[in-house]
């Protein structure tokens, strides 16, 4: 049986630390030179896995962070816009310290539709489906399946998992860009086995904590 090794984008221009970190969602945005190199970076780290196939967000920022990953394992990619983050419409490209409060809202009121976006309930599911296949493919193989995707799907990812309260999922993301979570079927469940996303830039590599993932709103 197979892993899913799940991969975060490397950093783009918007994921400046701090206050001055705007939100993505939807922005079709490249990677900055220091994400550039995060992506290079994760990817020589994960050179060692067996990796049949690498699923992508079809978007930018994903789509480069995959290329790095194949340049160096050599698998086919797959893009999907299932692998997409949350659609927050007009809210992206604001401050994410000012629209905290909106995100939360959203966050618990399921249904309700982000303005000109998708409700956090449409996005859950299609995310939901997503993992379920990728998780299929991986059971059926001996390698592992790879896939490049945003940070509040991490987020969601131990809750779709566990078949958690999807309302409460925390809106800011423990997990940096260029990280990586491994997931293992043990005892018939699927579980992060392995939480790698500590920053990994050149100076920063992967690091090995505990193999389990408790969401933070940090």
């Amino acid at each position: 049986m197979g892993k899913l090794i799940l991969i975060r984008h490397g950093r783009t221009d918007l994921n400046r630390p701090g206050k001055e970190e705007r939100l993505r969602a939807w922005r079709d945005i490249p990677l900055d030179s220091y994400g550039l190199q995060e992506a290079e970076e994760t990817a020589r780290q994960l050179a060692g896995q067996p990796i049949g196939v690498i699923y992508s967000s079809d978007l930018l920022r994903a789509r480069q962070t995959a290329q790095a990953l194949q340049n160096v394992c050599g698998a086919r990619i797959v893009h999907t816009p299932h692998l997409r983050p949350w659609n927050l419409g007009t809210l992206a490209g604001q401050l994410v310290h000012d629209i905290i409060p909106i995100l939360e809202r959203l966050n618990r009121q399921l249904n309700e539709r982000a303005p000109e976006g998708e409700s956090f309930e449409e996005f859950y599911e299609r995310y939901a489906r997503q993992i379920d296949e990728m998780l299929t493919v991986a059971e059926g193989s001996s390698g592992c399946v790879a896939a490049v995707t945003h940070g509040r799907n991490f987020m969601a990812l131990p809750t779709i998992l566990e078949k958690g309260d999807r309302s409460c999922i925390p809106v800011m993301s423990p997990v940096s860009t260029a990280g990586v979570f491994m997931v293992e079927k043990h005892g018939g469940v699927w579980r992060v086995a392995k939480n790698d996303s500590a920053g990994n830039g050149p100076e920063n590599p992967l690091s090995d904590p505990p193999a389990t993932f408790v969401p933070t709103s940090s």
